[in-house]
């Protein structure tokens, strides 16, 4: 989590539409304006170019998941769309939102900002002449501006504050009936289904939020905090113009930045926004007004400013709001430009991730691996370590046919669960070179998808690979041991494999992280009554079903009341049949699965070998006594006081144990409050937070 919720505010403007064309000419765009700008003064700096993104078209989608991308590596969490209803259904520069909302892409957070002004030609000299004037008919319209915006109000990709849509009104002084306006939506969208709305009034300084029910306040643009506090403009200082030249109001930047926030307010209904910069002369020439000499660095003094103002309230409240994202005639953007680069970005990221753990970006790879239970897979990380995607490559996708055949051939030749969608993420590491944060790049499941991986060059970026599997069969289905060498981490589920892998890298590379448990979906039901006859096996891979059998046979000449309910895959039906006392299952649900733990009374597992078990640790955490093979790392999860470990196939020793336990109610109870408590040690929360240190670690050598 990072230190802030920051938000960018962002205009839609950069597509031509019919009103621009008549106004302004056609095609008219913001970039009209851009490409106009000239140096009006000493040390002004205009034009200012666009770079990574370009004079990019809103109206590809392209550009704007771009946009996206670019915001969410530099910790932006999401953008606020200037939204415009000008009354009686009319709308501008909406395509580019709608489309958004449409297609789903970019999967990038969002809220709205009503832009509730009329448009004029102040900006352009021309400032009695109204091209659309915002009104306000009533009731009906505000019931109609609901509905029109409800599916973006659904979407799960809209931002919230206690669990509440964020919308934000920047004229709230002049939204007619506001009152009326905001107890409607209220119930709206109770109506609907929504949890509510979080209104934020935006004002200027001095700041006097009305009292019409909004539930926060953030700022406008920023000429007023530097006007209306008697800060000095810098029109007269010498050598910015020659005489009798026409100048816009001049500022410096860094008057700003000090008087931003001003008495440092830390009301919590109060929510800063920063200025990166600020010069509009690309649309009003010497009328404009100008923040002068800004820097990544004055402005990093700034919003870190801003964070501190938030830093003691619930992460959700968090909030800090940017303007802009893309406001390029006014020179007021974190988009990348030519003069700056991304420097502006970099220093927006390192400003809100400052702090250690904060910084880290994690992407987990290859997350497709099945298991019989939804709660059950490793890739259970993902819900509990932040983690972002990684981005496609165009490495990959200029990659020739033959190529792609060629080295997914090599790969095959070595591993044998290799597919080509291991080769593209293989691929797409290889060509991630960031350069800000720190970045693990996390392959889940290392037997499948570790062929073709080079070391990692870039600091900021370290590699990371699980291998789940026992040394034998590691060996069995990896022939090659020359990827280990590039990995900057390896993480192993159970001690027998750390000695196999100090073979091949240094100790230090290699983490113990035992695998988890959902223990909150895993847990005991104390109103199911339990059988003390019913017994559980669960599992496929690495169990010993010979010795399974043999035992159900001993049960069933000395106790044939004992019941075995087998839990596997269809393809091992047939190994059971003809023995009385199994009872076969497959296909099963997550419930019913939970179902046959929690009426079960004991856990049998008779294993080849193992590191971790998920079958193991969801009996664990639903408190079942557990008969299992002393064999590989068990005892890495479980001790004597709450399972029973036996020699490798030794089914009389098995048989045994399940009677004496059956035969004796206290031990069982004993070791089932024992083995929950164990259970508790492998929770998900705990074993994300031991992963978590295995990643700072490797950025310390």
């Amino acid at each position: 989590m990072l230190r802030a919720r920051l938000i960018a505010l962002y205009l839609p403007q950069f597509h031509p539409i019919p009103e621009n064309d008549g106004w302004w000419g056609k095609g008219f765009t913001e970039w009209t304006n851009v490409a106009k700008a000239r140096s009006l003064f000493t040390g002004h700096h205009q034009p200012n170019i666009p770079g990574d993104l370009g004079l990019y078209d809103l109206r590809v989608p392209y550009a704007r998941e771009a946009q996206a991308e670019i915001a969410k590596d530099y910790g932006i969490e999401g953008f606020c769309y200037w939204h415009y209803w000008f009354g009686g259904g009319k709308r501008l520069l909406e395509r580019p939102f709608n489309e958004v909302l449409q297609s789903g892409s970019p999967d990038f957070p969002f809220c709205l900002a009503w832009a509730n002004h009329s448009w004029s030609g102040v900006w352009h000299g021309c400032p009695d002449r109204i091209l659309i004037e915002q009104t306000y008919p009533g009731k009906e319209d505000i019931i109609a501006h609901f509905y029109a915006m409800l599916p973006a109000f659904r979407d799960p990709r809209y931002m919230k504050i206690d669990n509440r849509n964020i919308f934000a009104v920047y004229k709230p002084r002049d939204l007619r009936g506001p009152k009326e306006f905001i107890e409607t939506w209220r119930e709206l969208a109770i109506k609907e289904g929504l949890s509510g709305f979080y209104f934020i009034a935006m004002v200027d300084y001095p700041w006097d939020p009305p009292e019409d029910g909004y539930d926060a306040f953030t700022t406008n643009p920023p000429v007023a905090m530097v006007t209306r506090q008697n800060v000095p403009p810098l029109n007269g200082e010498t050598g910015l113009q020659s005489e009798g030249t026409k100048l816009p109001q001049i500022y410096s930047y860094e008057s700003f930045v000090t008087n931003a926030f001003p008495g440092k307010i830390r009301g919590k209904d109060f929510f800063p926004c920063v200025v990166p910069n600020w010069d509009n002369t690309p649309r009003s020439g010497v009328n404009g007004f100008v923040l002068h000499e800004s820097t990544p660095e004055l402005y990093g003094r700034h919003l870190s400013d801003a964070v501190e103002l938030v830093a003691d309230r619930s992460p959700d409240q968090r909030i800090v709001f940017i303007k802009s994202w893309n406001e390029w005639a006014e020179t007021n953007y974190l988009e990348p430009d030519l003069r700056w680069g991304k420097a502006y970005l970099k220093t927006t990221v390192e400003t809100v991730a400052k702090g250690g753990s904060d910084a880290l970006r994690v992407h987990f790879i290859n997350v497709r691996t099945m298991h019989h239970s939804a709660h059950s897979g490793y890739d259970r990380f993902m819900d509990y370590i932040p983690n972002d995607p990684l981005p496609s490559s165009n490495k990959w996708k200029i990659m020739p046919e033959d190529k792609r055949k060629q080295a997914y051939a090599d790969a095959r030749a070595h591993i044998t669960w290799y597919n080509t969608n291991d080769l593209e993420m293989e691929t797409n590491v290889n060509a991630f070179e960031p350069d800000s944060l720190r970045h693990i790049c996390h392959f889940l499941y290392g037997e499948n998808s570790v062929c073709h991986i080079d070391k990692s060059l870039n600091p900021q970026k370290k590699i990371f690979v699980t291998f789940h599997q026992p040394p034998e069969a590691h060996q069995q289905f990896i022939l090659t041991r020359a990827p280990l060498k590039n990995i900057d981490g390896i993480i192993v589920v159970g001690t027998n494999q750390v000695h196999f892998f100090e073979q091949y890298v240094e100790r230090s590379k290699i983490h113990l992280v035992p695998h988890g448990v959902d223990v909150d979906f895993f847990k005991p039901d104390d109103s199911m009554p339990k059988d003390p006859n019913k017994i559980l096996f669960v599992g496929n891979w690495l169990r010993d079903f010979e010795t399974l059998k043999h035992v159900a046979n001993i049960l069933r000449s000395s106790s044939p009341e004992i019941i075995i309910d087998v839990v596997t895959l269809e393809r091992n039906r047939a190994l059971f049949e003809g023995i009385e006392n199994i009872r076969f299952h497959t296909g099963l649900s997550e419930d019913e699965l939970l179902n046959k733990y929690q009426s079960a009374s004991l856990l049998l597992i008779p294993m080849k070998d193992c590191t971790a078990n998920n079958s193991v640790l969801e009996g664990m955490a639903c408190g079942l006594p557990i008969v299992t093979t002393d064999i590989g790392g068990i005892r890495d999860y479980v001790d004597e006081d709450c399972a029973v470990l036996c020699r490798p196939a030794d089914a009389e020793g098995m048989a045994g144990a399940v009677l004496d336990l059956r035969n004796d109610r206290g031990r069982m109870a004993g070791m089932s409050k024992g083995v929950r408590k164990k259970a508790a040690q492998f929770s998900w929360p705990l074993v994300a937070k031991t992963l978590l240190e295995a990643y700072a670690v490797s950025f310390t050598r």
